[in-house]
Parts: C-alpha cells; structure tokens; sequence
C-alpha cells in the first residue's frame, strides 16, 4: 500500500541537520551511508544493484517513477537500498511496459523512502 502523500517524513543527517518531507514506501526508520546518483533514468536498476546494499540513494533528478518498475528491469532479486530519496515520486507511471508504481514497489518491498527533498541541498549539507 502506497501512503498518502501527506504523511511527514524526515532525513537526519549525522550532524544533525535535517530534511523535512513525506514518506513514500513503506513506514519506518532506516540508517546507512547517504549516497547520490544524477541519473535521470534506471532508478530501478539503482534500486535493485547490490552495490547500493545498505545505502540510503538520494536521486538528485527532480521526478522520479515516470515509467514505473517491471520485473525486467531488476539488477537482483530484490531491492538492496535501505532508504529513497527523492524531490517528487510519481504514483502513476506512464508507460505500457509498468507492472507497479515505484511507491508501491518501495511499499511492498518494505523500503522507507522520502519525497519533497531536493538532492542538490542535501549535497550541500553533506561534507566533502
């Protein structure tokens, strides 16, 4: 089950610096190392490579979901991040090859995610 967008959500950083925005996925806490990816495709294929495994991804592209997740488009079995970042998360994917929504993916998969958060001011708060 996707939430509501209306759910409040927060991003806390180590150094106490804060993200307010609304929970998409599933509802919960998650830790891991902040990591940023630029791309303004395969999101699905970030989600799902064992390379992120225990990271929380901030996509720093403004929308993401359009086209939706399929199971053809999987780098693993599951997904492997521990947390999704996003600035708007699309709830109705356009494209014909779409089996879910990203939201319900992340639900159903039991992954917190955020949205409402822009990628670019979270890197500013990040440390070099």
């Amino acid at each position: 089950m996707t939430h509501s967008n209306a759910t409040p959500a927060l991003l806390a950083l180590e150094d106490g610096t804060t993200f307010w925005g609304r929970a998409i996925g599933a509802v919960g806490e998650t830790f891991g190392e902040l990591v940023f990816n630029t791309g303004m495709t395969g999101y699905q294929e970030v989600l799902t490579d064992p390379s992120y495994r225990g990271q929380i991804v901030v996509m720093t592209y403004p929308e993401i979901g359009i086209y939706g997740v399929n199971p053809e488009d999987v780098e693993s079995g599951e997904i492997q991040v521990a947390g999704f970042v996003v600035h708007r998360a699309v709830r109705s994917p356009f494209n014909q090859r779409a089996t879910m929504a990203l939201t319900d993916y992340l639900a159903e998969a039991g992954i917190v995610g955020i949205e409402g958060v822009e990628g670019d001011e979270v890197g500013e708060a990040v440390p070099e």
